[in-house]
């Protein structure tokens, strides 16, 4: 299982200012990627699961190969914020994003996903990691640096290393209801 360098949570859309998806933007992405040694990204928009959707297909299309995008999106289900990350065969991986941000009692959701962030480039300070990782480790999350880029250049300031085949063995299959 080859560990990869990914970095799980990225908005890109907010990163470049710009809502409708072209091929300027995913090279422009893609670009910044390669450039900070990622090996690829997890694409999650607040609330827009179709945004991750479009650029996964755009760069596989247009740099198949080159990095790989994961689509997903960012949802606030209180009391706590939640990425889901779409794998292969229906699966959705879930983590907590930023805990402590905002101030909540986001262990109330650790029932629900299978990853937490650990590290978070914007929200490091307002997070408790000696709490973040007790959770983590009671019930068996995975433990997460991304860096929660809202800029091109941020993109890859935190990763996480992990391999595909551990993400899509803690996933759990897609349903229509919010976890």
């Amino acid at each position: 299982m080859k560990k990869l360098k990914l970095d799980l949570h990225t908005h890109c859309f907010e990163a470049t200012g710009q809502r409708w998806l072209d091929l300027e933007v995913v090279e422009r992405i893609v670009k910044q990627v390669k450039a900070k040694g990622l090996d690829g990204i997890a694409v999650t928009e607040h609330d827009y699961k179709s945004y991750g959707m479009q650029f996964k297909e755009m760069a596989d299309q247009h740099f198949g190969g080159e990095v790989i995008i994961i689509p997903g999106h960012e949802i606030s289900l209180w009391p706590a914020d939640i990425a889901e990350l779409f794998l292969p065969n229906d699966l959705v991986f879930r983590f907590i994003v930023h805990p402590g941000y905002p101030p909540t009692d986001y262990s109330r959701r650790v029932d629900s996903v299978q990853g937490i962030e650990i590290d978070n480039a914007l929200h490091n300070y307002q997070m408790d990691k000696k709490r973040i990782r007790r959770l983590a480790e009671e019930h068996d999350l995975l433990m997460l640096s991304n860096s929660d880029a809202h800029s091109v250049e941020d993109i890859g300031a935190f990763y996480t290393e992990v391999s595909m085949e551990e993400l899509i063995a803690r996933a759990k299959p897609v349903t229509k209801d919010k976890p």
